[in-house]
């Protein structure tokens, strides 16, 4: 920050520095930064015009509000950009899903899903949604958060839940006993007697969109969630009194200094009074003797 403010006002050849260093030695002995218990942070300059100083304690101020925005990114805005990342992602897959079943039915314009058919889809892509969003949530908290905080627990519990939840929509329950136990990753289908093999991939790709549909919601409502939180965890440079010219110098003080030099020169005065008879008083009786 020093060197910013060197670098602002040509402080090296105002104090005719003719290093870096040496300006910013000189720029500390005329800045006086105190910092009060309750936090308050006050910022004096001196300088031979009274604007200059002004300026330049009000210039401290506002560097010290961009260093604080530029550096003090929390935990707020690391989750932010965490999930910024993977909704990107859930677009894109939601693009690419759309666009597959898009030319799918162009393809194939006869087929038609059953509304029993269609409404089991949309249950199971809703929740494998839902269980995917969780998912990022869970990997978000575990970045600042072990394994033993009340979040984390009920997040996991909430989260094997749905997953039983997933397993008896698709499997019925010995199958999802089966594959929870297993941990496999299988991808599911829609139970429903016999379609054709065209009408299995209709069910995939609308399931695949439901699913990604379903993701992009979640997370943008954590984004924006992050965002809030983000904007609460930004700590701000507030000025309570911006830095005006001084209507009188800061030194020299006249009369401080008169003060002090007729103390100095009373004192010494008498110290030469003193010993002025003291030599004398010597030489007489040296003579005397």
């Amino acid at each position: 920050m020093a060197r910013s403010v060197v670098a602002r006002f040509g402080l090296q050849d105002r104090y005719r520095a003719r290093y870096m260093e040496d300006a910013v030695k000189n720029l500390e002995e005329l800045a006086v930064v105190s910092v009060s218990k309750e936090g308050v942070i006050a910022i004096a300059v001196e300088d031979r015009d009274p604007v200059v100083a002004a300026e330049m304690a009000n210039f401290f101020v506002e560097q010290l509000d961009r260093l604080v925005a530029k550096f003090s990114s929390g935990e707020a805005g690391h989750q932010r950009g965490f999930l910024t990342e993977q909704l990107a992602r859930a677009r894109a897959g939601l693009d690419t899903a759309e666009e597959d079943l898009r030319r799918f039915q162009e393809r194939n314009r006869a087929i038609v899903l059953q509304e029993q058919t269609r409404g089991a889809i949309e249950a199971a892509a809703r929740l494998k949604g839902e269980i995917m969003a969780a998912e990022v949530q869970f990997q978000v908290m575990r970045n600042f958060a072990t394994d033993a905080n009340p979040e984390v627990v009920a997040l996991r519990r909430r989260l094997e839940e749905m997953n039983r939840q997933l397993g008896r929509m698709q499997y019925g329950d010995g199958t999802a006993r089966s594959m929870i136990e297993s941990r496999e990753p299988r991808d599911f289908s829609v139970p429903f007697a016999k379609v054709p093999e065209v009408g299995l991939e209709l069910v995939r790709l609308t399931r695949d969109v439901k699913v990604q549909e379903t993701l992009v919601l979640l997370l943008t409502q954590q984004v924006e969630q992050a965002k809030i939180a983000e904007s609460k965890d930004i700590p701000v440079v507030q000025s309570l009194d911006r830095a005006i010219p001084a209507e009188r110098a800061s030194r020299p003080r006249v009369g401080l200094n008169l003060i002090v030099a007729t103390t100095v020169s009373l004192f010494s005065g008498v110290f030469l009074a003193f010993l002025r008879e003291y030599l004398r008083n010597t030489r007489h009786q040296a003579r005397a003797e």
